[in-house]
């Protein structure tokens, strides 16, 4: 069991932020060890000798050194000891790589006064350090902020932590709402679509009692479907908006502790207010300048690391930026791609020039393939993605848990591109690595064994396909349990497995046990609900039984039709299906024959 030592200093005045942080990390921990990795938190309350004490403040001394993640966290005061157990930590980190400092500073409220001493710290943690602090309002704020923070020390994927209506989750387990974040909570765009969402269904059911009342009157139906249509869009827009933001916040996190620039830091302020366009604007000459700092690199290449070090600035710049512009909303979606393919393929530029540091390296490709996959751009992205195995595999080995992340992306995009074998080849590769790695029961094993059915399947060996699809719903069943969405996931897979095979009366038992679970945890609302809701109808009209297969796909329909806008292929394809049934149905009820 590996184990994360956290330490966390402040004074007395953030009493009730620190027994939240403790909460946190407490409920965290049980989620962590299903993984195999335990969290241990320090805080001085566990020790019964006063600050005061020098005799125990060294021994506060060698926990710090004894840590993997140094916390600081400030309100109005910066104790002398929290500053002494700082420089502990930053004089340890030169030595060994560990700890990892992170200072966190609680907004002022209107009457709060800094103290000098604070003021003092945070110039000289710019000044001389480079260091960026994290603002928070509220325990959210924080909240995120350190969990981020976990998942760079302790290397898990970075989409464990994901946006889901309207909450920052991780596991299932809410670690913030995006309200309360101030970089969406403050944000004009956040605040206008998240207002026109709560008011458009008393709308649309204000313009349907409308249509109700007079039938006959197209203008109020047009009206309806009008205020519809524009519902299930915003639904989608904000969805990927949220998703947006959280991505940039996630990559200010990563760059907290490191040196960056007064402007990146003065973006990076702006953003967290819920300012995106001032931070694009304050990004305007970034781009050009990185120009200029690589073309003085290569002019005076005896100033190497002088010169090196700005262009590595520039690097971070575009990076960031490229985070902003896609948040931005002033732009079409169109120009945003574009003009952040730009920064990335310059910011890759100026990295093979510079002699960038390989850590480094490796997150700019693995955002850089993943904003290719996003958008569909599968060429682009392999590409990226096959140089990224290169620099894992010698960075890290053929057998690291990075390496097997990198096989498993590039597999990805092989079965999006319809190359089975290609898919194959890495998926497998990935597999070996995490069986010995992880062990045979661990969570990302099940997410391998998938994949391999999905590849099995789309070679023709169904027999293998459904091997694979069992093997992963065993784990999931025992590392999730019974009642998890994650576990739902797998019997949805089989059962699309056997609707494809023809055998829907299986079918149908796996897409019952899905939909019983995901009605339970998510409700009967949800779009993973609809989804369970459509394969079981599909199931009984291809059984024949079609009054009961439109039951379903009705109900489907319903939840589709209320999350998303008319174009989506879930609405497409569920009313295709509709179509169908309908017509089979016809047949059937005029000829007396199933179709």
């Amino acid at each position: 069991m590996k184990t994360i030592k956290i330490f966390l200093a402040s004074s007395e005045e953030l009493e009730d932020d620190r027994n939240a942080f403790g909460n946190l990390v407490r409920k965290l921990n049980k989620s962590y060890e299903k993984r195999g990795i335990r969290l241990e938190l320090f805080e001085w309350e566990d020790y019964d000798a006063a600050y005061n004490d020098r005799r125990k403040q060294d021994e506060y001394n060698d926990n710090v050194r004894a840590s993997d993640m140094f916390l600081a966290v400030f309100h109005r005061v910066a104790g002398k000891f929290t500053l002494e157990e700082f420089d502990v930590a930053t004089e340890e980190f030169r030595k060994k790589g560990l700890p990892k400092s992170y200072v966190y500073c609680k907004d002022l409220q209107s009457g709060d006064v800094e103290s000098a001493e604070l003021k003092e710290f945070k110039k000289r943690l710019f000044d001389e350090m480079g260091h960026y602090w994290s603002r928070y309002a509220n325990r959210d704020t924080m909240q995120l902020h350190f969990v981020m923070q976990l998942q760079l020390v302790e290397g898990s994927a970075s989409n464990a932590l994901k946006v889901e209506d309207g909450n920052v989750v991780l596991d299932g387990q809410t670690i913030a709402r995006m309200e309360n974040l101030p970089f969406a909570g403050l944000n004009e765009d956040f605040q206008r679509m998240s207002a026109r969402l709560v008011e458009l269904p008393a709308k649309i059911e204000k313009a349907r009692a409308k249509a109700d009342k007079y039938p006959d009157d197209e203008d109020f139906r047009d009206e309806v479907q009008a205020l519809r249509n524009e519902y299930n869009k915003l639904k989608d827009d904000f969805a990927e908006y949220q998703n947006n933001l959280f991505s940039t916040a996630k990559r200010i996190a990563q760059l907290q502790g490191e040196r960056i620039t007064d402007r990146m830091r003065r973006a990076m302020e702006a953003f967290n207010e819920g300012r995106v366009r001032d931070a694009n604007i304050i990004f305007g000459e970034a781009k050009r300048d990185a120009d200029s700092a690589l073309q003085e690199y290569k002019r005076s290449k005896e100033l190497t690391e002088q010169k090196r070090q700005t262009v590595i600035s520039s690097i971070e710049e575009l990076l960031l930026n490229s985070s902003t512009m896609m948040a931005d909303l002033s732009l079409p979606i169109d120009q945003r791609i574009a003009k952040t393919e730009e920064l990335y393929a310059q910011a890759d530029m100026m990295a093979q020039e510079c002699d960038y540091e390989a850590e480094k390296y490796d997150k700019l490709l693995s955002g850089y393939g993943e904003f290719f996959q996003k958008y569909a751009k599968y060429d682009k992205a392999e590409g990226i993605y096959l140089r990224l195995i290169h620099i894992r595999e010698e960075l890290y080995g053929t057998e690291h848990s990075s390496t097997a992340s990198s096989y498993n992306d590039i597999g990805t995009i092989y079965t999006n591109k319809r190359e089975p074998d290609r898919a194959f080849e890495y998926f497998h590769k990935a597999l070996k690595i995490q069986e010995k790695t992880l062990g045979l029961e661990h969570r990302d094993i099940a997410g391998s064994y998938n994949n391999i059915a999905v590849t099995f399947y789309d070679k023709g060996d169904y027999d293998q396909a459904l091997e694979y699809y069992l093997k992963a719903l065993a784990i999931r069943k025992k590392v999730f349990g019974l009642e998890h969405p994650d576990t739902a996931s797998s019997y949805g897979n089989i059962g699309v497995f056997y609707a494809n095979r023809g055998n829907y009366d299986e079918a149908l038992k796996y897409y019952s046990k899905a939909l019983s679970i995901y009605e339970k945890v998510l409700g009967k609302d949800h779009p993973d609900t609809a989804v369970s809701y459509h394969g079981i109808g599909c199931a009984y009209a291809d059984k024949g039984d079609y009054d009961q297969g439109l039951v379903y796909m009705y109900k489907a329909l319903a939840i589709f039709e209320n999350e998303f806008n008319s174009t989506h292929p879930a609405i497409i394809n569920c009313k295709n299906s509709i179509e169908i049934t309908e017509f089979h149905k016809k047949v059937k009820d005029t000829f007396g024959f199933v179709w």
